[in-house]
Parts: C-alpha cells; structure tokens; sequence
C-alpha cells in the first residue's frame, strides 16, 4: 500500500469522526429534549402600570408589502401605546423610502409611535441597522422582527414578562412559524427541519442549561444585556450567533418559549433556499473564526465550552462531507484498498449519521404533533436529501469566511415569494456535480455508497430547480431583484 494512500485513509478517517462529533451533538440534543425536565419560566401577568416601554425594530430592504404588513402587526400589538414604539428600520432604495412611510403610517392603527427611518449607509447591513435604531430609543426592551414575519397581538404579553421577572436573562426567542410551508416539497422540507431546530436543539438546550442562539427574529431583547456584551457588531453574517455568544461569554442566559409562536415565510425556490443557507453557513463560520479562541480562553465549564463549539461549528458538515468525497474519489482513483480500521469505520459513521439526523427530524415532528401528517416520511428522506445538495455552495461559504476575504461580506437578502434573483447563479455547479458523481457512487465502497446516493439526489433536486427557476407552483408576477439586493 503507497504512502499517498495511508495518507489519504488517515486523513479521511479524522474527517469520518468529526462527522460523527457532529453526528453525536444531534443525539445529545435529542436525549436532553427527551429526559431533561422542562425549565420553569416565569411570566407574571403583569397589569398595565407595571408594563415596561417596548422598542419593535423591524429591519427591512425593499420589502414591499411586506414591511407595510409586520409594520402593522406590531402597531396590533397589545400593549400600552404609551410604552410601545416601532420603528422600521429601511435599509432599501432611497427612491422608495418616501412611498414606503406613506404606506405604513397610513396602515398603523392611530395613536401608536411609529417611526420610518434610514441612514446614511448600509454599513454593517442588519446589525448596523439595528445599532442605528437603538441610537434613537432608549427602551429597555427590544423586539425584532423581520419583515416577513407576522407576530400575533400577544406576542409581547406572552415573552417581556419573562425578562422582567428574571434580570440575569438576555433574550426570549420564540418559535418560527411557517405560513407557506405547504408551497412545494421545498418549503415543506425546510418547515421540518426547522421544526426540529427549534422543537428540539433551542428546547434541549433550555432545558439543559446550555447557551443557546438568538434566531435573528421572533424575539426579545432585553437593551442592558445587548450594550454589556458590545452591542450589534456587523463583522460577521449571523450577528444574532455573535451577539448570543458574547452575552453567553458574559455571563447572560437565553430563554426559548416553544408554546409563541410568530408565523413567518420559508424560501420557495432552491436559489433563495441555497443563498439562506450559504449566508447562514458563512456566518457560523465568521463566528466560530472570531470567538472560539475567547471562548476557550474563558473560565466557562468545560462541558459548555464544547457545546459552543458544537454549536457553532456546525457548518462544518458540509465542509467534511466536501473533503470526504474527494478523498474517497482520490482513493478510488488509485485504486486503493482500504484498510479494514477506515472501511469499519465509514460504515459506522454513515450509517450513524443517517440514523442520528432522521431521528432528529422526525423528533422536531413528534414534539409538535406532527408525526401522523401525510407525507411525513417523504419530507424525512427529502430532509437528507435536499441539505446534500447544499454541498458545493456551503463548503465554498466556509472557505471564503476563513482565506478567501474572509473580511469582506455581502449580505444577500433571502428571496421572497414572487422574486428571482437577476442573472447569477442558475444551478449548474450542482447539476454537473449531480450527473458526474453517479460514475463514481456505484464503483466506490459499499460504506460510501450510502452518502453518494444522497449527494447525487441532492445536488441534482438543487441544481434542476435553480437551472429551470422552478418553483411548485410557480409564482405569478414575478420580481426580479439584484443578487446583492
């Protein structure tokens, strides 16, 4: 056996095991969900005279109707108008501001403080418009929502009495729902996986006591915490991860309240779905870059210091699952025989993670009631599925937030229904990924043909409907917006 091939098996043997770390997180999740009783909350039915002011900042870019629609769903909120305040916070076209202040103060119920603002710049994109708006508000309290979210009138009574009642809690993050999640297999995909973040990772680690992440939207804020951790920094593409993990680092807890729920809108097209996914995976990555060496240098238990890193390495899957198919292809390419240790050991692990992430999914069902839907077995393959075709757009998302200007970002806005993206990506990189990997699948060993299977699936599923732009069903009036937008 050649050096280059021990080499090779070594090397794909310590990315099978971190696939299998972050294989193992997945079951923790589901063993503290599962055995770890639920967290007492308090929330105080708090009377009128004792409710605290309330800033709702809703940061929009160029969202239309949208912005108008959260604009007055947080104008319902029921609350004291006195102490409620809402600014939206645009971020879009200058020649569309005016109309947009139009709409809004003329759909907003009379009485409430409502303010239409934008800056100079997009410096910092969402975090730097979120640090605008809290420069021109002095509420102890912050609730965020992005436009095309509809929170429900009692949004507020049901989460800020938590934070007043408990001073050392940071934020409160509800539970995403999901109005379109019967779109298309697509949409329903994703509804189950975020189910299963929220019904099952966000519970687990409230109940296990572990830090946990603000979702970006659906939350509350609590202003103190926010200004003793730095405040919103836009160094990275997920400042609401930043953000949790500085007040994790200060000594700040999470709070997740999965009986809220805030109905909100799921990408409907594979572009706009990849795009998410792609700023999402970058933005771990920033963050793991940026703050594992002072989460590691703290004096947290050591315990919670992996499930942090767990937490917010796991963007890593895709790298590792990237790295694994070119060794194994290398291999196959040389003609290698692996050595039994490597082969064991992929079967294992593939089977492991298989195993671990169906359970996961279908455990976000189960939590939620969901597990006698019709359909639920397909949205459970397409949940293995469809990430696998993520492959290719989130391994380059890592490589670029750690060598390939790591510092410069462009914050790509998810598409909403009715919108394609002008020019840019249409799917290719994937399609020919998808239609050239089959050669190998059925040629590598038995251990790897598992994953293969589901690579190809998914990156073929991905680049046909980026390539053909379609959607069940289509759209109509379709909007084209920039890449960039």
């Amino acid at each position: 056996m050649s050096d280059l091939s021990l080499i090779l098996q070594y090397a794909l043997a310590v990315v099978l095991v971190l696939l299998g770390l972050l294989s193992a997180q997945l079951v923790m999740l589901g063993f503290f969900r599962l055995f770890k009783p639920a967290q007492e909350l308090r929330r105080p039915n708090l009377p009128d005279e004792a409710l605290p002011h309330v800033l709702v900042q809703c940061p929009v870019r160029n969202e239309g109707t949208l912005a108008v629609r959260v604009a007055t769903a947080a104008s319902e909120f029921d609350w004291p108008k006195d102490k409620l305040h809402i600014q939206v916070l645009d971020d879009g076209d200058a020649e569309t501001h005016d109309a947009l202040r139009r709409e809004i103060l003329a759909a907003v119920r009379p009485g409430v403080d409502v303010q239409v603002m934008k800056r100079a710049d997009r410096t910092g994109f969402k975090a730097g418009n979120l640090a605008f708006g809290l420069a021109h508000s002095d509420a102890p309290f912050v609730a965020v929502f992005d436009a095309d979210f509809e929170p429900a009138p009692d949004f507020l009574r049901k989460t800020v009495p938590a934070l007043v009642a408990d001073h050392k809690l940071c934020f409160v993050q509800a539970r995403w729902g999901h109005a379109n999640r019967d779109a298309n297999w697509l949409t329903r995909t994703q509804g189950c996986l975020l189910d299963a973040h929220f019904a099952v990772e966000q519970e687990a680690r409230f109940r296990a006591g572990l830090p946990m992440s603000f979702n970006g939207t659906a939350g509350v804020w609590r202003r103190e915490a926010i200004e003793n951790a730095g405040g919103w920094t836009g160094d990275t593409l997920t400042e609401d991860l930043d953000l949790s993990v500085r007040c994790a680092l200060k000594g700040w807890r999470g709070a997740f309240v999965g009986d809220v729920v805030a109905p909100g809108e799921l990408p409907e097209t594979a572009a706009a779905w990849r795009a998410q996914q792609q700023r999402w995976t970058k933005g771990h990555a920033q963050c793991a870059k940026k703050l594992l060496p002072t989460v590691w240098a703290s004096n947290l238990p050591l315990g919670v210091k992996a499930a942090m890193t767990l937490q917010m390495c796991q963007f890593g899957f895709y790298t590792l699952a990237f790295f694994s198919a070119v060794i194994s292809l290398t291999l196959m390419y040389i003609g290698a025989v692996y050595l039994q240790t490597v082969g064991s050991l992929g079967l294992f692990i593939t089977f492991f993670g298989l195993s671990a992430s169906l359970a996961y999914v279908w455990l976000g069902q189960k939590f939620l009631g969901r597990d006698r839907m019709i359909g639920l077995h397909r949205s459970l393959l397409l949940s293995l599925v469809f990430p696998s075709g993520l492959v290719l757009s989130n391994a380059k998302a890592t490589w670029n937030a750690f060598f390939a200007n790591p510092n410069r970002n462009n914050f790509t806005r998810t598409l909403r229904a009715g919108e394609r993206y002008a020019g840019g990506w249409r799917g290719g990189p994937e399609l020919v990924a998808g239609l050239f990997l089959p050669v190998f699948a059925f040629a590598e060993s038995a251990w790897s043909a598992p994953f293969f299977v589901f690579a190809v699936t998914g990156l073929i599923s991905i680049g046909a409907m980026g390539f053909s732009g379609a959607t069940l069903p289509a759209p109509r009036n379709v909007r084209r917006i920039s890449p960039t937008d």
